[in-house]
């Protein structure tokens, strides 16, 4: 199996390499749980908690170490528009690299335009797939 070699990188998979990586990732979940004292075999609320917390890393919290980057496309900038583009405020919901604990915020991305221009939804959207990975918070 392909590994990332930092946490916060990307290597877009398959469903089949997303599902065995989820396979893979609840069985060790499980065994950590195990080491923690936890009897989660036993108990109806968490006998489903490794594949649960597997499935989550991988097709929500770190999702954007696995998918494709968004498809960004630009326009022709007619107007020749030279000013700056703002899009502030967008949510930030990702988590720490160091420890697995989530953060928020917000994020704030501005650019100076050339001859083409970005929308501003696709500016959500890139700041999305980027949180969605572990990472350094500050």
């Amino acid at each position: 199996m392909k590994k990332l070699k930092y946490a916060n990188l990307n290597d877009p998979r398959t469903e089949a390499e997303r599902q065995e990586i989820i396979t893979n990732a609840s069985y060790y979940y499980g065994q950590y749980m195990d080491a923690l004292g936890i009897d989660w075999r036993n108990d109806p609320n968490s006998n489903d908690t490794p594949m649960r917390v597997a499935k989550a890393f991988v097709n929500d919290l770190a999702e954007g170490c696995y998918i494709e980057p968004p498809k960004i496309t630009t326009f022709k900038n007619v107007n020749k528009y030279d000013g700056i583009v703002f899009q502030g405020n967008i949510d930030v919901k990702s988590f720490c690299s160091h420890h697995h604990l989530p953060f928020v915020g917000y994020a704030h991305v501005a650019y100076l335009p050339g001859d083409n221009v970005i929308g501003l939804s696709k500016l959500n959207r890139i700041v999305e797939w980027f949180a969605r990975r572990p990472q350094v918070q500050e």
